[in-house]
């Protein structure tokens, strides 16, 4: 999938120095480049919810050797928008840009998946121990070598703002006694990390946005391949926060999508489900990284 002229433009804006909104991110290929540069620290994450949350650079260097770590093309961000915009075509013109004919900026699959802790536990990986915590992660090729705490339970986010930021943990109901907690984001979540998933014996738990489309990603991506060893996470104050700060307009806009229709298996979902087309709203998960009296 080659990078397009306009992922690019909002590269160059975070490398000029302004701050970006995070809902200007909203393609598959957008998010999985955010997951990317959060994850290396090539870009910081401020504010709450996607519409309301920031995106910036904090070291520029840093930001153009990550971008460049995703896909080489990045490592020159005009060079990259002449070739996005259909401005080089010929192979002298990449190789002068470039110093290679073949190169087409298309995204490389990033191999293996990244995985964290909300506390300091040890995990076994390829026959040795290493400690992760809520800073330093684990790098995952080999999904099969993986050997987790049998106490640990799974949570995958769908958001990479909360794959950093876990003040979440206890805003949604889990408490300290029922971790540790291994934090594992959604984008980009591979084969391998979906393998993993499958295989993994401990308990999985899905935090996701409170939305129609958040909803049917969770059914058609992790449900049906996991079946009884997922579940969604449904926190108790969910109606008060979107009566107090819902989005109405995404509500709206996945309507129009088609995902009206979207139903699912199990009971309380179908009840949340229910209670987004009876406030014609929806709520993104970034919203629990504070508390429902700061909302």
């Amino acid at each position: 999938m080659s990078l397009t002229i306009k992922t690019v433009r909002l590269l160059q804006r975070l490398q000029d120095g302004e701050i970006v909104n995070a809902g200007e991110f909203a393609s598959v290929q957008q998010k999985e480049l955010v997951a990317f540069l959060l994850q290396w620290r090539g870009i910081t994450f401020k504010g709450v919810g996607k519409s309301r949350g920031r995106y910036f650079v904090a070291d520029k260097a840093l930001f153009q050797e990550i971008c460049s770590q995703y896909d080489p093309v990045l490592k020159d961000l005009e060079a990259a928008a002449r070739l996005a915009s259909g401005e080089v075509k010929t192979r002298s013109e990449k190789v002068a840009l470039f110093g290679n004919s073949k190169q087409d900026g298309a995204n490389k699959s990033i191999k293996g998946f990244t995985i964290l802790a909300d506390r300091e536990i040890a995990i076994g990986y390829l026959g040795r121990e290493y400690l992760i915590n809520s800073l330093t992660g684990l790098h995952i090729v080999a999904w099969h070598s993986i050997i987790l705490p049998p106490e640990a339970t799974v949570v995958i986010v769908e958001n990479a703002e909360c794959l950093y930021d876990l003040r979440w943990i206890p805003n949604v109901g889990l408490k300290v006694k029922d971790g540790p907690f291994v934090i594992l984001c959604r984008f980009p979540v591979c084969e391998q990390a979906k393998r993993w998933l499958e295989t993994v014996p401990n308990r999985i738990l899905y935090f996701g946005d409170f939305d129609l489309a958040g909803i049917r990603i969770y059914e058609n991506e992790f449900k049906k391949r996991l079946r009884g060893k997922i579940s969604f996470i449904i926190p108790d104050d969910l109606e008060k926060r979107i009566r107090r700060r819902g989005n109405t307009e995404l509500y709206a806009k996945q309507v129009n999508d088609g995902f009206a229709s979207v139903s699912c298996q199990s009971s309380e979902l179908n009840d949340l489900v229910a209670l987004l087309h009876n406030l014609q709203s929806s709520y993104e998960q970034e919203g629990y990284c504070v508390s429902l009296k700061e909302v």
